[in-house]
């Protein structure tokens, strides 16, 4: 079973914590950096590459993908630190090499995808799978491709699978944007701006040289990317703007937030909130709910849609209707910060928040938590 065998990858790559997106290792790690690379142990990208090459050998080694990675996810999550916290892009990598290596086509994708709602290692082994697809999936009707997404198990999944759309036409258009955004275009309505942020994705990937890309020669910042799209695009532009190139500093104030996106308005202003707000407190939900709560009231519910909720996929249903509670610090904007959260919880459980976690709420709050979850299929724009 996968699961021994991740054990015992853990055990021979070892796991301490550290940061997700760091180009030096801390002392607490570099032993564990070490057991996985025979090196001086320095090197995060001689660690990512050990990772890479164990998982993938993990994985080719176990069952069926789509239902064992779950297992993998457990194992990983279970032990945390450097690997559970860079799983997700590991597996980018990891899934792009299995599907070479087995000849995965459009045909069989669904049999090789994660039935599982875990963001981690399974949602990046699965958006790896897409983009290795990415010059035959050029090739076909995208309302096809599509249909292919939506014949996913789950509403997380068929979200997953569109994102990877994004990152499928860049890899098969090396990395030209425009080209990558008008295939998206061609998407059935909903599915379009969540394949666009797939495609920005990739473009931040490339732009910092993650994920097997060779950094741009000239790089350009978010604001003058973002700057430039059509509105449907902004909160998707801005979202993954910092996740893969944070600022120098931690944010972890309101001050923060607002120093980064001073002198941004309107919309490019809510995109940039909610980018900052993906990373800040360190991507703690119920701290970063929090931290919303004491910025100025039009930047929000901005900064709510950058709110981690699906790290709570795996949490009882209790802690997911107490982070919708910390909504009653919100004032005026807590029937929108409601409406954000439930959508998003909606996603993350498939449906069942709407039933079950929206009557544990106050009274107030039971209404914009059923229309937020009830949204829950149309575009998500600014979701992982």
């Amino acid at each position: 079973m996968l699961v021994g065998a991740a054990a015992l990858l853990l055990t021979a790559c070892g796991a301490s914590h550290a940061p997700s997106a760091v180009d030096t290792v801390g002392p607490g790690v570099s032993a564990a950096v070490g057991l996985c690379d025979p090196g001086d142990g320095s090197s995060v990208d001689r660690a990512r590459a050990c990772y890479e090459r164990r998982l993938l050998a993990l994985v080719s080694a176990g069952g069926e993908p789509a239902t064992e990675l779950q297992r993998v996810d457990g194992a990983v999550e279970r032990e945390g630190g450097f690997l559970a916290e860079n799983c997700h892009i590991l597996m980018h990598w990891v899934g792009r090499n299995y599907a070479l290596d087995h000849h995965v086509s459009l045909g069989t994708l669904q049999r090789y995808l994660p039935r599982t709602n875990d963001p981690g290692c399974s949602a990046g082994f699965a958006h790896g799978l897409i983009s290795a697809l990415g010059s035959s999936i050029s090739r076909l009707d995208p309302r096809s491709v599509a249909a292919t997404c939506a014949r996913s198990a789950t509403r997380y999944q068929a979200y997953s699978c569109v994102h990877g759309l994004g990152h499928a036409y860049m890899r098969a258009y090396n990395e030209e944007l425009p080209l990558a955004l008008r295939m998206c275009g061609r998407l059935p309505r909903a599915d379009v701006v969540d394949c666009a942020q797939g495609a920005f994705h990739d473009y931040w990937f490339a732009a910092t040289g993650t994920d097997g890309l060779f950094p741009r020669g000239r790089r350009v910042s978010p604001r003058v990317l973002c700057g430039r799209q059509a509105a449907r695009f902004v909160r998707a532009c801005w979202y993954r703007a910092f996740m893969e190139s944070p600022p120098d500093r931690a944010l972890n104030t309101p001050a923060d937030l607002a120093a980064v996106c001073s002198a941004l308005r309107s919309l490019q202003r809510e995109g940039c909130i909610t980018g900052v707000s993906a990373i800040f407190n360190s991507g703690r939900a119920d701290r970063q709910v929090a931290g919303c709560a004491l910025l100025a009231p039009p930047d929000r519910i901005a900064c709510t849609r950058g709110v981690a909720t699906q790290d709570l996929i795996a949490k009882a249903l209790a802690a997911k209707v107490r982070l919708v509670a910390l909504c009653d610090r919100f004032g005026g904007q807590r029937a929108g910060c409601v409406a954000w959260l439930a959508k998003a919880l909606n996603v993350d459980t498939d449906g069942a928040f709407r039933a079950a976690g929206c009557p544990s709420l106050p009274l107030r709050d039971r209404a914009p938590c059923r229309a937020g979850a009830a949204s829950w299929r149309g575009p998500l724009e600014t979701f992982s």
